[in-house]
This record gives structure tokens, sequence and C-alpha cells, in this order.
């Protein structure tokens, strides 16, 4: 018989998939907070938006590593 069971994390292409969508939604995110800020003037006049982006991948790597402590 056929196998119907599909195991999605062991597939590459889920994997690939599911880390494109992470990166996309990383940096929508990143942009909608730099015009946010940007907009309410809450950023220094030399900031620019790699600033913002780095701000943003700081805050995920302290997220992943308070995740990994508990």
């Amino acid at each position: 018989m056929f196998n119907l069971i599909h195991d999605a994390k062991n597939d590459p292409e889920y994997s690939l998939g599911t880390n494109v969508g992470y990166f996309a939604a990383f940096l929508l995110f990143a942009s909608v907070f730099y015009f946010i800020l940007n907009f309410l003037n809450k950023l220094p006049e030399t900031a620019r938006y790699y600033h913002v982006l780095l701000l943003v991948i700081i805050i995920y790597v302290v997220r992943l590593a308070v995740l990994k402590l508990k």
C-alpha cells in the first residue's frame, strides 16, 4: 500500500519553505517597525534601517537564548 503518513519535519522542502517564511516575516516586521519609529520621530537622525534590523536580530537572539535556558 501507499505510505500516506508524511513526516513534514524531515522534509527538506518543508524546512526550506519554513525558513524562507520566517525570513520574509522578519524583514516585513523590521521594515514596518522602522517606518513606525521613523514616522513617530523616535529614531535619532543618525539611525538607519540596518540599525533597526540589527536591534531586531539582537532581540531575536536573546529570545532564543532565553528559550534555550528554560
